[in-house]
């Protein structure tokens, strides 16, 4: 699992850091830089998925477009954007970092670093773009060709399978319930009889969408063709509204069916359907993958979602996360409710705010900032407790909602 993410230069991200658990939540006004964060994240991701020549594109040259756009605008044109991150398996540890500049006129260039932690302390770094300038990204393809042993090749290449598929959403009840797409006159994709000889499966976290317009379309293909798959979306969705009994496929079209009592078992098409029961079954299709997202990042998890169902929907998620062995999951809020049901993991929760005078966005770990308010009253020192050798605040959700009410929070 991921362990640390850091951006430097990146838009409002001057020098952002995150320490990631199983879900880590992120808190903040409006245009305080979340979705800033949560992109930059999948920008990188995908850049890098998009350097593998045994992917869907060739290894990538970086332009103009990588670097101007996503610079902070009150920068020097001559400072690097930077991502790294440090990811664990199996005792093993890998560091990377890859630094995106101008080399000279304009012409982009990238510097990658990736540093592999061995289980018996020794480390080997590994190099691309730092002796000589250059404007692609072949650090992947060349681990084949470096002095590394077997194992240390499947687990670095293990590493860059999961820095290639963190997905960033930011679903909306009119593309979920396939009323609005990106291009107005793009045909719906018929997943059925693009798959339907070959053997393998959509890859639903890529073909969903960050709005969720083909959400109907992936759900008829697994009502119809994985049961496995659609095993599990069932299950968690019952776990979510009990009613709910299933989809049925009603002359080509998914419909959502429920148990009303007194053997009387209707179903409704999706615009029927309550906008919060959508997005939770947008976020079930992705937990019901053969194979887990390893990082899923969702804008405002709470829209549409009832206050009552918060504590539910988040439980879900944390099953599904198993810890992070399966999924990581980086969630945004403006929330009470689901920031009390942090309280007893407060070092999971990052306050993010933008400050006027350099427009630069300021990421603050909201156990850390929380402490100090045991000087001022609001917080006991006995709800500070120890827990892996680190302090932690430990408050009631009642306490947490009346900072979050109080304007506390957000000036933390």
């Amino acid at each position: 699992m991921f362990k640390k993410i850091k951006m430097i230069n990146y838009r409002t991200h001057i020098e952002t850091e995150l320490e990631l658990s199983d879900i880590t939540l992120l808190i903040g006004s409006n245009n305080s830089g979340k979705t800033n964060l949560l992109k930059g994240i999948n920008y990188f991701s995908r850049l890098v998925s998009a350097a593998y020549p045994g992917g869907r594109r060739e290894i990538t040259n970086l332009y103009r477009s990588h670097y101007f756009p996503n610079k902070h605008r009150l920068i020097d044109s001559d400072k690097p954007i930077v991502f790294s991150c440090e990811w664990e398996k199996e005792g093993k540890k890998i560091e990377y970092e890859l630094l995106i500049y101008v080399i000279k006129d304009g012409n982009i260039g990238c510097k990658e670093k990736v540093i592999i932690h061995n289980n018996s302390g020794e480390k080997k770094e590994i190099l691309y773009g730092h002796d000589k300038p250059s404007d692609r990204m072949l650090l992947r393809s060349n681990l084949q060709n470096q002095n590394l042993t077997q194992e240390e090749k499947n687990i670095t290449e293990m590493f860059f399978r999961s820095l290639s598929s963190m997905y960033y959403y930011n679903f909306q009840p009119g593309f979920l319930k396939g009323l609005a797409h990106y291009n107005g006159n793009a045909k719906k994709k018929n997943y059925l009889e693009e798959f339907e000889n070959l053997n393998k499966f959509p890859n639903i976290a890529t073909e969903i969408g960050q709005e969720g317009s083909n959400f109907i379309e992936l759900v008829r293909f697994l009502k119809e063709k994985d049961e496995i798959g659609y095993g599990k979306f069932l299950g968690y969705l019952k776990r979510f509204v009990k009613s709910f009994n299933g989809i049925v496929i009603d002359r080509d079209i998914p419909k959502w069916q429920f148990d009303m009592g007194e053997n009387t078992f209707p179903y409704f098409e999706s615009i029927d359907v309550s906008d919060g029961l959508i997005k939770a079954g947008a976020v079930a299709l992705l937990c019901a993958m053969r194979s887990p997202a390893p990082v899923i990042m969702i804008e405002e998890i709470e829209n549409g979602i009832n206050q009552k169902n918060i504590s539910k929907f988040l439980s879900w998620l944390k099953t599904v996360a198993d810890g992070g062995k399966n999924t990581q999951f980086i969630l945004t809020t403006h929330s009470p409710s689901v920031i009390r049901e942090f309280s007893d993991c407060l070092e999971n929760v990052y306050n993010l705010h933008l400050r006027a005078k350099d427009y630069r966005t300021l990421t603050t770990n909201l156990n850390d900032a929380i402490k100090p308010l045991v000087n001022m009253g609001r917080i006991k020192e006995e709800d500070i407790i120890t827990r892996d050798g680190k302090e932690i605040v430990k408050v009631s959700p009642y306490e947490l909602t009346e900072l979050f009410y109080d304007g506390i929070l957000g000036e933390l």
